[in-house]
């Protein structure tokens, strides 16, 4: 079983060349291209991604990249209702949910995470972990990759976890930006981690963006890195904010691989190979 973690910034290509004022390219088309041919993933968990939102031209992102994969197995869960760093809003209760293929799309203009998986799902399952009151200035990249500093509100942030019917659960998240609120939210995360073990009798794979350097998921928690490349920026890695972990009896049964450098993100995807 082969697992991709990506925070694929919303489709957004970075090409050489490229200005802010170049013509978009459909996101959509290039992330199925691009899972199809070059991921090659048995489980894609994705972040930043968009649900029907203006600026990837309303694509379906998630719900592309199954078909893609050639599975009907996906799950969206919204953060927030809008669009990051313009005009959004916290989701009511009713939002608080995973999207899957049995809903009907009647919903638009979300933004959050997802996880597309050739192996069938039993259980879809949600954590609300909070936000940040405060933003930060942070360095966002154009078009061209070009980096500027902008002032970010941080918004809700979640996690989300497939329960897999080869006894794996895959759990995906994107934490909060700003120092110890993300640190806060990781420590949940463990322990929702830690009783989704019991309940399923499964073993986890944690993963996704975590906003923090340094490894310092595995030194606060039991859970361990299966990947060790740079993966920030895209065009000259030199941090890591993405990791895949894992307890750590599992690493002997994982190996991790290398993946093409691709044009979308700031991001490079990590991926690794679990052969038990």
């Amino acid at each position: 079983m082969r697992i991709t973690s990506w925070n694929f910034l919303h489709g957004q290509p970075l090409l050489p060349g490229a200005t802010a004022d170049s013509a978009p390219l459909d996101a959509a088309q290039i992330v199925v291209a691009k899972v199809v041919a070059e991921l090659k993933s048995d489980v894609v968990a994705l972040q930043e991604v968009d649900y029907r939102l203006a600026r990837s031209m309303g694509s379906h992102q998630i719900a592309d990249v199954a078909q893609a994969m050639g599975t009907q197995w996906w799950g969206f869960a919204p953060a927030i209702k809008g669009t990051p760093g313009e005009r959004w809003r916290a989701l009511e209760a009713r939002e608080q949910r995973v999207l899957t293929a049995d809903d009907i799309d009647n919903e638009n203009g979300y933004y959050g995470i997802a996880i597309a998986s050739k192996i069938p799902v039993t259980e879809w399952k949600r954590l609300e972990l909070g936000r940040a009151w405060i933003g930060m200035p942070l360095v966002v990249s154009n078009a061209a990759g070009k980096p500027r500093f902008l002032y970010v509100k941080d918004e809700p942030r979640i996690a989300m976890a497939a329960v897999l019917e080869n006894g794996w659960t895959v759990i995906n998240t994107h934490l909060s930006f700003v120092p110890f609120v993300n640190i806060y939210q990781l420590l949940k995360i463990s322990r929702w981690a830690k009783k989704l073990e019991v309940e399923y009798a499964t073993k986890i794979i944690l993963l996704g963006d975590f906003n923090l350097v340094w490894g310092i998921p595995s030194k606060l928690t039991k859970w361990k890195r299966a990947t060790q490349r740079l993966s920030y920026p895209s065009w000259k890695p030199a941090i890591s904010f993405d990791y895949i972990l894992a307890r750590e009896e599992s690493l002997s049964a994982m190996r991790e691989i290398e993946l093409p450098d691709q044009i979308i993100s700031d991001h490079r995807p990590i991926a690794v190979e679990i052969t038990e």
